[in-house]
């Protein structure tokens, strides 16, 4: 006999309206009062036939409760017990089907900043030598990342360090080598770079614009909050430094648009200030990220992050009175979370990190990302030799989700899959951990995304439209109200 539960959900209550997040599928529906009473109902009473779900179906008539019965069941609102998957089940990747799109590579290991936070710091930086990549080993990785891209249309090539500008010479050679491969291969692609902005000239910004390079400035905020970390090796100031240059970046370009990183290390309470500091400037984008350390002199205590959050709830708010009036709040945090949220997908894994993604040092090594580079324990091979897979398949199956048990009965698990890596690695001791230190911050965070979400999927579906199209997704999805008031995406 067939046994059916009510789905893991979350729901949300906005404005007297009633919304339901489904777990396990990662999907949003809307709800009317009558639904909602039935799972109110249901939820409690575990598993159950599909006579006592149909009995409990008070709210229709007779003949209405197979056609309700079977709306539920389509939407996975009420699943087969006996059939239920878990997410390590559902899209499992395997090792020959995933296909390399971003290769990120470290120009460089130097950097002519020293940030007293700098995670590069904490490990083994004095005995590294500071080499920069050499145009044959940057044209190996180039082709190495064609060579790994399958049947992908696009890929992505990232210029890093240290402080790539340092090596800036190879970068046209580059640019110029991986776009003759691209059109050789019948393939896009796009290229990015993160700097720290000190050593922009007019020369690589026309450069930038001419080739539609995107560009990430590591910038932590105004001139005083700035340079407090931000600083050159003899302790000078390096604000003034970039501000001119910075201006020049952001002055006029036509092409894709700068955005603004920002490591936090104290005064949450500021980070308004901050980000209407760095819009204003002219960057289309700010996130913010607590800074990653070891040590605690830098750490956010708990009562910073509860102010943070404080703070990123209002700046919340104040992207969807952006939006009402369709202007662009360029507050990158709950974009990132809201094209998470629209595009639905169930990850198995936090990121792309040992999936799609792979950064390579100025010698060629592999690694899971560019935040693990140099760090021998989590190189995957090289570019001449190819991957480590023993070492990669290893990875991949002790890093699925369902492997952290602290994470299998969290409503959140489909959203934060466990977090960052090398923030695991730094606060947990081990990058397989899930990042406990910060998990019931990251619920209320995830709430906060999804009654962001729900507004704005009721007032304006076409606005998470757009802002997924500016992250370089293509319109494939709609948003339509469906009977008994519930949204639902499908493919046009």
């Amino acid at each position: 006999m067939n046994t059916f539960s009510v789905a893991e959900n979350k729901t949300i209550r906005i404005v007297g309206r009633d919304f339901l997040f489904l777990v396990a599928d990662k999907a949003i529906f809307e709800m009317d009062s009558s639904t909602r009473n039935i799972l109110d109902d249901l939820y409690p009473k575990g598993v159950l036939t599909q006579q006592e779900v149909m009995a409990g179906l008070t709210c229709v008539s007779a003949q209405q409760r197979e056609e309700l019965f079977q709306g539920l069941l389509k939407r996975r609102v009420i699943i087969p017990v006996n059939n239920e998957e878990s997410i390590s089940k559902r899209g499992k990747p395997h090792n020959a089907s995933i296909p390399l799109k971003t290769l990120i590579m470290h120009l460089t290991d130097a950097c002519n900043l020293s940030c007293r936070y700098c995670y590069h710091a904490e490990w083994d930086q004095n005995s590294r030598q500071k080499k920069g990549m050499r145009l044959e080993v940057a044209h190996k990785a180039v082709d190495f990342l064609f060579d790994h891209a399958g049947e992908l249309e696009e890929v992505v090539l990232v210029f890093f360090g240290g402080e790539p500008l340092l090596n800036f010479k190879v970068i046209p050679a580059v640019v110029d080598y991986a776009c003759q491969k691209a059109s050789e291969d019948g393939k896009k692609v796009t290229f990015a770079i993160t700097t720290n902005g000190t050593l922009l000239t007019e020369e690589i910004i026309d450069f930038f614009r001419q080739k539609n390079i995107g560009v990430t400035v590591s910038m932590d905020g105004t001139e005083s909050v700035h340079d407090r970390y931000r600083r050159f090796p003899d302790g000078s100031p390096s604000y003034g430094i970039m501000l001119p240059k910075i201006k020049r970046l952001l002055n006029g370009s036509d092409n894709r648009p700068a955005v603004a990183r920002v490591t936090l290390v104290e005064g949450p309470d500021k980070v308004p200030q901050i980000l209407d500091h760095l819009l204003d400037l002219g960057f289309t984008e700010v996130g913010f990220a607590p800074v990653t350390t070891g040590h605690q002199d830098y750490q956010l205590s708990n009562h910073d992050m509860d102010l943070l959050l404080g703070e990123f709830q209002n700046l919340s708010q104040k992207f969807l009175y952006a939006a009402e009036k369709r202007r662009f709040y360029g507050f990158s945090n709950v974009i990132d979370m809201l094209v998470a949220l629209h595009q639905g997908e169930v990850m198995n894994y936090p990121c792309g990190a040992g999936l799609g993604l792979f950064s390579t040092d100025p010698r060629g090594k592999l690694y899971l990302c560019q935040r693990f580079t140099g760090q021998e324990e989590f190189c995957m091979g090289d570019i001449f030799n190819g991957f480590n897979h023993e070492k990669l398949e290893t990875f991949r199956d002790q890093a699925e989700i369902s492997n952290k048990a602290d994470c299998k009965r969290c409503w959140a698990r489909t959203i934060c899959t466990g977090g960052c890596y090398h923030e695991a690695c730094v606060r947990e001791g081990n990058h397989l951990k899930p990042n406990l230190h910060y998990c019931e911050w990251i619920k209320q965070w995830s709430e906060i995304g999804l009654e962001t979400y729900c507004q704005l999927a009721t007032t304006d579906p076409e606005y998470l439209e757009m802002l997924c199209m500016s992250r370089g997704y293509r319109s494939h999805m709609t948003v339509k109200e469906t009977k008994g008031g519930s949204y639902e995406k499908e493919r046009a």
